[in-house]
């Protein structure tokens, strides 16, 4: 399925630019990412190892502050999925036939990326990447073992199509600190459009029970709904829609930008003094296929920097690669990484009014 033109990439007619007088980078941590909050009774009950990882996930990148090991992995479990939609970079590269490494990460592989985490003091996790967790047999298991290992966040994104009763408790009681249901619209053919396979109606019964067994089991798992948004007015009133929704069930609603990822469209965007992004100096992506990539977007691995099936994870984040991304974004020179000039967010700006997140993306 391709997605219509009126849902191609935003392109944002942002008043910053490399001028005189032109108004500075405000920076954002969460830059990929808007939120309105619900609730935050969720967060009230986090320890305050958590609120003080939070506060250096902000700081940290804000700061240009060295760490010898990543805040957060980004670990790819599997890339096998259950639906078929069509602005995910997943089904657009397998309609290319350019997705080849399907699979599942096994017990000693993700014991091992851990185990070295923890040793040097690791602080979250999220379990995907392009595939559905929940296609992973031992997803309560790998919660389980990074909760017993001392992970502060345990997160996940799911579309919640397989969140069956038996699965929400086992998330739950295996101690998963954060569900991201990914949840596009009200209406339920735009919702069955843009999540193809799935249907309104389950999905909203399996977040229901999901969160009833939250409240009951695990209260300090935020829960929060999230969608991709388009240059339309159709899909803003779908956010606000949403908010209406699930006001006093999930704790927050959320959005990210669809990006036109096809490099024929996409082209590249103006270059902005003062900015850097936060992702090179606070987080690492572990795909499935072994390769680590510095940016979300990554999903062709334009920018590899090591192999976590054959090198130590820290080795990788202090290598020469990794060292000398942080410093072109440092030193305001961010432009010269071929995959960085391709992205929005340099010349974007956030939509006002809107909450930022309080946990990983």
């Amino acid at each position: 399925m391709k997605l219509e033109n009126k849902n191609k990439t935003k392109k944002f007619n942002s008043p910053i630019r490399d001028v005189e007088g032109a108004i500075p980078w405000e920076f954002d941590p969460n830059a990929t990412y808007s939120e309105t909050t619900l609730n935050d009774n969720w967060l009230k009950l986090k320890p305050d190892e958590y609120h003080q990882y939070r506060k250096d996930w902000t700081e940290i990148p804000k700061n240009f502050t060295p760490i010898n090991f990543p805040l957060h992995l980004d670990i790819e479990t599997t890339t096998y999925c259950n639906l078929k939609c069509p602005m995910c970079p997943r089904t657009q590269l397998v309609e290319q036939g350019k997705f080849n490494e399907n699979g599942f990460i096994t017990r000693d592989q993700y014991m091992k990326i851990i185990d070295e985490g923890t040793e040097y003091n690791l602080r979250s996790i999220k379990l995907n990447y392009l595939g559905e967790p929940l296609m992973h047999k031992d997803i309560a298991w790998q919660i389980e073992y990074a909760k017993k290992k001392g992970v502060i966040d345990v997160i996940m994104n799911s579309n919640g199509a397989a969140l069956n009763e038996k699965n929400s408790e086992a998330l739950l009681r295996a101690g998963i600190d954060g569900l991201f249901i990914s949840f596009d619209a009200v209406n339920p053919k735009d919702y069955e459009t843009q999540r193809v396979g799935a249907t309104l109606g389950r999905t909203i019964d399996n977040l229901y029970k999901f969160v009833k067994l939250r409240n009951e089991i695990r209260p300090s798992c935020q829960v929060r709904v999230s969608m991709v948004m388009y240059d339309d007015p159709k899909w803003m009133e779908q956010y606000k829609a949403l908010q209406v929704m699930w006001k006093g069930v999930v704790d927050a609603v959320g959005y990210s930008w669809y990006t036109e990822r096809d490099e024929e469209i996409s082209g590249e965007y103006d270059y902005v003094s003062g900015f850097h992004c936060a992702q090179p100096f606070h987080r690492m992506f572990l795909k499935n296929n072994g390769n680590v990539t510095i940016c979300c977007v990554d999903d062709k691995d334009e920018v590899i920097v090591g192999n976590w099936k054959e090198q130590k994870l820290y080795d990788i984040w202090n290598g020469e690669k990794y060292i000398d991304i942080r410093a072109k974004h440092s030193s305001g020179e961010y432009n010269k990484i071929d995959m960085c000039r391709k992205c929005y967010l340099p010349v974007s700006i956030k939509q006002p009014g809107i909450k930022q997140e309080k946990a990983a993306e």
